[in-house]
């Protein structure tokens, strides 16, 4: 097994704050499309995740076909299957003090949508790993792999044409680490200009929620150049903030690398799934109902706060799931 590179979990911390910063932007305030930092925030922090999704791919590589599904399968979708079967059923108790639209129903839409991250995650695997049987040149297999992606029906499902790309970064980014990390100063500076030009084009509307990658229409049949156009610059911008900050966090983790908060910030980021899976919860099920609608500069003065003790309880939480052997291996996808 290959030394464990700590600043790995550090980009991971700091992915899953912003992710937690995020939400609690969106959830607290009175609109988030057009809010500044949550404009930078959703310009590159899917991207950054997948990216360091696809980091850890070639291992799965070495695994047998069965032991691969059935790994990625309770690593990703058991978790997500479980969270939303519970949410479920409590929610079948206190349906008759909600609001039709604040009831959570079993149901195929709620399946697939749930945890949707997770899901691309387990997608991009599966296709990264059939691509890479069929194409054996690894440049080939994710070129072709992303394209026939945003050309095939339901590309778009949880967003996989999206992302599908960033994976296939991460795993290059693995490849050749030590030669980016020998300059390292160019390639954050780089990168840096990049994202400073494209955020000055960039908004709120361009994200893939309200711009999902769909290349063709097919009633009737033509290409969508506006899409085009709206999912280069994502990914373009997408690359380059994840690689400025990946550098970023790399620098600063060999600065100050002995810190006692560097340590700690590197322990949480080895739990990233469930705080993902938690913070989801707390924000769509609890923040959703408390309808809270701050002014900006609320939201700026309380919104990193609020994301630090999110960040808290959802650990507390993972803690106290990991007690039981039963609890870890359906919420949290630990094997037993």
């Amino acid at each position: 097994m290959g030394k464990r590179i700590y600043y790995l979990d550090l980009i991971k911390f700091f992915a899953i704050y912003i992710v937690i910063l995020g939400h609690a932007i969106q959830y607290i305030g009175k609109g988030f499309w057009h809010n500044p930092l949550w404009e930078l925030i959703y310009s590159f922090h899917m991207a950054l995740f997948m990216i360091m999704s696809g980091y850890f791919f070639s291992s799965s590589m070495k695994l047998s076909a069965g032991a691969f599904f059935k790994k990625k399968s309770v690593q990703l979708l058991l978790p997500a299957v479980a969270w939303y079967s519970f949410l479920c059923l409590v929610y079948s108790f206190i349906n008759p003090g909600l609001e039709e639209e604040n009831i959570m129903k079993f149901d195929m839409h709620g399946l697939v949508n749930s945890f949707w991250f997770l899901k691309c995650v387990f997608g991009c695997y599966f296709i990264a790993r059939i691509s890479l049987k069929l194409i054996k040149n690894e440049f080939l297999a994710a070129i072709i792999s992303s394209v026939v992606l945003c050309i095939v029906p339901f590309g778009s499902l949880v967003a996989i044409n999206f992302l599908l790309p960033f994976f296939w970064i991460g795993l290059f980014y693995k490849k050749y680490r030590e030669k980016i990390e020998k300059d390292a100063s160019l390639w954050w500076g780089a990168s840096l200009a990049l994202f400073i030009f494209c955020l000055a084009c960039w908004e709120g509307s361009y994200t893939i929620y309200k711009s999902p990658i769909e290349l063709f229409s097919f009633h009737p049949f033509h290409f969508a150049t506006a899409t085009f156009g709206i999912a280069l610059f994502r990914f373009l911008i997408g690359l380059a903030g994840s690689a400025f900050f990946i550098i970023s966090v790399q620098m600063l983790y060999e600065r100050y690398a002995n810190r006692q908060w560097i340590s700690k910030c590197c322990e949480i980021g080895k739990y990233t799934l469930g705080i993902y899976i938690i913070q989801m919860i707390l924000f769509e099920r609890v923040f959703m109902l408390l309808s809270l609608r701050l002014d900006d500069w609320l939201v700026y003065l309380l919104a990193p706060g609020l994301s630090l003790a999110i960040l808290a309880l959802c650990l507390t939480i993972i803690k106290t799931i990991e007690r039981n052997s039963y609890s870890r291996f359906l919420l949290l996808g630990t094997p037993r």
